[in-house]
């Protein structure tokens, strides 16, 4: 299937590029082929991975503060995330960070990119946004098994701060600080998010 369609995938890839891509090898196209195919195919079979991992864990989770049933929903969640930061990522950081780099450009310096370098420089956005964004889901399951209150949270604030920039500084493909900082704010944003999420949950259970 993912071979079937991946001039269709392929392009969608490449069109924030606006710009063709180059191999400089002969298996080079090859290559791209069978990378984009092996994507398409992942995530066409991901539901299959979360069924079977819901199958696995089935049995002991009915024992655990998770519950057989609410697994079900927390993977759910977990895979609406993941889409999430790769539809964030593509549409809008991924298009500022290649504005910000081609302002470097000149006629006297044009870019040939070839495809390895481009999907690994695609792959560490939408792959990096699809781990970021479990970030509220990850403190919230957290949160079931140790006592983590909003106010702590926030006492917190200011070392998720340094750290986001250090993650972004680890995840994005170049060194500089604007695009450290476009994927910094997201975790910085999640964060926040999550510490509302937590103190609209601690002002539910009060209500009951």
């Amino acid at each position: 299937m993912g071979y079937k369609y991946y001039e269709i995938i392929l392009n969608w890839l490449i069109e924030p590029l606006k710009k063709p891509l180059f191999y400089t090898s002969p298996i080079g196209g090859f290559e791209a082929v069978f990378g984009v195919t092996v994507m398409a195919g992942f995530l066409v079979s991901l539901p299959i991975f979360i069924y079977q991992a819901i199958k696995f864990v089935e049995p002991v989770s009915t024992k655990t503060k998770l519950g057989g049933k609410k697994i079900f929903l927390y993977l759910l969640i977990s895979l609406f995330l993941a889409t999430t930061g790769i539809l964030v990522s593509y549409y809008i950081v991924f298009p500022a960070s290649l504005s910000f780099l081609n302002r470097f450009g000149s006629n006297q310096l044009e870019s040939l990119i070839s495809t390895k370098d481009y999907f690994s420089f695609v792959s560490k956005y939408l792959l990096g946004f699809a781990v970021l964004f479990q970030l509220p889901l990850v403190i919230y399951l957290a949160s079931l098994f140790t006592p983590i209150t909003p106010k702590l949270l926030w006492l917190k604030f200011k070392y998720v701060f340094a750290l986001s920039f250090l993650i972004a500084a680890i995840l994005t493909p170049t060194p500089d600080l604007v695009n450290q900082t476009i994927m910094a704010t997201p975790i910085i944003a999640l964060y926040l998010l999550t510490i509302l999420i937590l103190y609209i949950k601690k002002l539910i259970v009060k209500e009951y």
